[in-house]
């Protein structure tokens, strides 16, 4: 199982909007729709990864929390700060992330346990709720590999202390087993 750390996959999603976000800006004070659809330069374009410009698209009006038609440092940063602290659902972790191909494995983890991974059932995965996955999967690997001994195979004995039990012997070196 890969190394889930929720906060590696959230930092990677964030990182990628932010650095697209100053990509697209381009020297703006914010991002419209139509700033969105049609980049200035043939050049930008390629370097703006697809999909994070077409998560910004699709969720434009998310994004621009003060409804004002342009997305700023701000907005973004809102945004950002709400992703972080609400999580994430299923399909935003599939376009935020997708893109990154070191987190593919942490990612495809996420993706195929993402209902056990959401332990509120609110329909988004937080850090928190990642990373208890997966040290509750390192528990489930350990019992697996270390299987608990059977305890009717084994016999117990302990030792007891009777020196100030009145019964015993005068001799402090006598020890009862039980």
């Amino acid at each position: 199982m890969a190394k889930l750390l929720g906060s590696s996959l959230f930092t990677g999603a964030i990182s990628g909007l932010n650095s697209n976000y100053l990509l697209m800006l381009n020297g703006g004070t914010g991002l419209t729709l139509d700033n969105l659809l049609n980049l200035s330069s043939e050049n930008l374009n390629y370097s703006v990864n697809q999909s994070f410009r077409s998560y910004m698209m699709t969720n434009f009006n998310q994004i621009d929390i003060d409804g004002d038609g342009t997305i700023s440092q701000e907005d973004l940063t809102g945004y950002t700060t709400k992703l972080q602290t609400q999580g994430m659902t299923y399909n935003e972790l599939s376009q935020l992330c997708s893109s990154g191909g070191t987190m593919s494995s942490l990612l495809d983890t996420v993706l195929s346990n993402f209902n056990e991974i959401d332990t509120n059932h609110d329909g988004r995965v937080t850090q928190s709720e990642i990373n208890a996955y997966r040290i509750n999967e390192e528990i489930k690997e350990v019992k697996e590999k270390y299987p608990k001994i059977d305890p009717t195979k084994m016999s117990m004995f302990y030792e007891t202390d009777t020196s100030n039990d009145t019964t015993s012997s005068t001799d402090n070196d006598d020890k009862v087993f039980k």
